[in-house]
């Protein structure tokens, strides 16, 4: 049997000083995103996920900031999580269609939620104002 990667897109969205992150009803945080469907672009899937978990839309394409390829030592799983970042110009008052919980994060509060300092300091330095033209390719 042939195997694929599974394929998975998360955003973090900016406002201001802040980060949106979201929590499940079984208390999970994460960033909005999800699964590739198979015969979607990466624009269209985010869009899709976007819209299923905010009611929300991007209105121009986000920024790449982070690709982490992940394949298990017993070769048994195969994810890549593509992770961009968009800055939101106004504020936006979203709310989930899912029910997730949405916050909003200030830097010191992220670091209490996401374990890794690093990475952390990147979401909230990163000014990265091009945007990858291939999120629209699609064969």
């Amino acid at each position: 049997m042939i195997k694929y990667p599974n394929v998975t897109q998360k955003i973090l969205l900016k406002q201001k000083n802040k980060i949106m992150i979201l929590r499940h009803k079984d208390g999970v945080y994460d960033f909005p995103g999800g699964r590739l469907e198979w015969g979607e672009n990466l624009f269209e899937s985010l869009q899709r996920e976007l819209f299923e978990e905010l009611g929300f839309k991007l209105d121009n394409q986000p920024g790449l900031f982070h690709v982490w390829n992940y394949i298990s030592k017993d070769r048994e799983r195969h994810s890549v999580m593509v992770y961009y970042i968009y800055e939101l110009k106004d504020t936006q008052k979203l709310v989930s269609p899912e029910g997730l919980g949405i916050l909003w994060l200030t830097k010191d509060e992220m670091k209490k939620v996401v374990h890794d300092e690093d990475y952390v300091e990147r979401m909230f330095s990163w000014r990265n104002p091009q945007n990858p033209s291939s999120l629209y390719y699609c064969d």
